[in-house]
């Protein structure tokens, strides 16, 4: 064999074995990559500013390029993302039905609700969304300043990365704590009743979540959760007990009741979508019906939130005020939620963009470009007070 045909079969043998190597590693990157180290764990954002923001898509944009992938993908969806794009696009079955020479000017426009005895300057507020360690350096803490900056409600998550305490601090304007049930019931009543004595008005019970989502990129990239991480209203150091993990999976409407008598609170019910699941709610005391799924974030396959929210609507008929969240990301959003009878609306992605692209102050223009794009809506459609929308001003209901 001359010296120019052995070389060559020389190269394809290694071209294949490298071929092969590189095959191997990317299935194992498709099945999953191993966590980084600790000390190798990307930092979370420290921004803090003022945010331009053209439209809360490309903020979406912004936030993914300033936050490590990992950190990012704690965000994701849960399996194929299915839920997640329909509660976008269900908001397009509902378009809205303007009306003209209605004689509504720009100084007429009012959007301040009431809910639950706060008056809000909007029909918009922040969900509960944990370990926003995640994504900021100062966790909760900027995201509930940011709102309160806003006039409106945080709503702080029973996973948070700080105790509940430091988050009411952190906020001038109202707020509500979100409890995962843990098989403890003496916890419980323990954290609902701090939840009260922190000022916190309102206790949220989740029944659309018996765990952490994991998102298919957080699967693929190693499950990249920073290990520095605490649960802030569970840690000792700071005044906490209980295992969180240890939680309740068993939830069912006895646990509103307990809720309820337990914190000496109003207890809405985040999740609940089945009419007779929303009878039974009622029934067990429930002050609120919140509907959700979880931002797509737990259960792929589900119905959008917004194409759920006529039919809860109509069966609690006013007796209680209806939320709605899961894919608001417009003006035009809300305006429809709240023209299908929704009291008000929840937003959790975009206050977490807004946390990574500017911090407390980054969130607060998440509620600006909010509320200017759903004046303009209100005007445009004839419409001067948020409390007057009803079906009429839908197209199609």
């Amino acid at each position: 064999m001359n010296t120019s045909r052995r070389s060559l079969i020389q190269a394809l043998a290694a071209g294949g074995a490298a071929a092969a190597a590189a095959g191997q590693g990317a299935s194992r990157a498709l099945a999953q990559a191993s966590p980084p180290a600790p000390s190798d764990y990307p930092a979370a954002s420290a921004q803090e500013r003022e945010l331009k923001i053209v439209s809360i898509e490309l903020l979406e944009n912004e936030a993914r390029n300033i936050l490590p992938a990992g950190r990012f993908a704690f965000m994701g969806p849960a399996g194929d993302g299915w839920t997640y794009r329909e509660n976008r696009r269900a908001f397009n079955d509902f378009p809205i039905m303007p009306r003209r020479l209605q004689g509504v000017d720009e100084a007429d426009i009012d959007l301040r609700t009431t809910l639950l005895g706060h008056q809000l300057p909007l029909p918009v507020f922040t969900c509960p969304t944990g370990a926003e360690g995640v994504i900021h350096v100062k966790a909760e803490l900027p995201n509930a300043a940011g709102t309160g900056m806003a006039g409106t409600l945080f709503v702080a998550s029973g996973a948070s990365n700080r105790p509940m305490e430091e988050i009411a601090k952190a906020t001038a304007g109202p707020k509500w704590f979100q409890i995962y049930m843990n098989r403890d019931m003496e916890l419980n009543r323990w954290l609902v009743q701090r939840a009260k004595a922190a000022g916190y008005s309102a206790i949220v019970l989740t029944a659309d979540a018996l765990g952490p989502g994991q998102s298919d990129d957080f699967i693929r990239l190693g499950r990249p959760f920073p290990p520095d991480l605490i649960q802030g209203n569970h840690d000792p150091a700071l005044g906490g007990h209980g295992n969180f993990r240890d939680q309740k999976r068993d939830l069912s409407f006895s646990d509103i009741t307990f809720l309820r008598e337990a914190s000496g609170l109003p207890v809405l019910v985040k999740g609940v979508v089945q009419p007779d699941d929303i009878r039974q709610s009622l029934a067990a005391g429930a002050a609120g019906i919140w509907i959700s799924n979880h931002g797509g974030r737990q259960m792929d396959g589900v119905p959008a939130s917004m194409s759920m929210l006529r039919g809860a609507v109509d069966e609690v008929a006013g007796r209680v005020p209806v939320l709605l969240d899961s894919g608001v990301r417009r003006g035009i959003d809300v305006f429809r939620a709240l023209a299908l009878g929704a009291t008000a609306v929840g937003i959790g992605r975009p206050t977490l963009w807004g946390l990574a692209a500017g911090g407390s102050l980054g969130v607060k223009s998440v509620y600006a470009q909010l509320a200017s794009e759903l004046k303009s809506a209100m005007l445009l459609s004839g419409v001067a007070k948020v409390t007057n929308l009803n079906r009429d001003n839908l197209a199609k209901v």
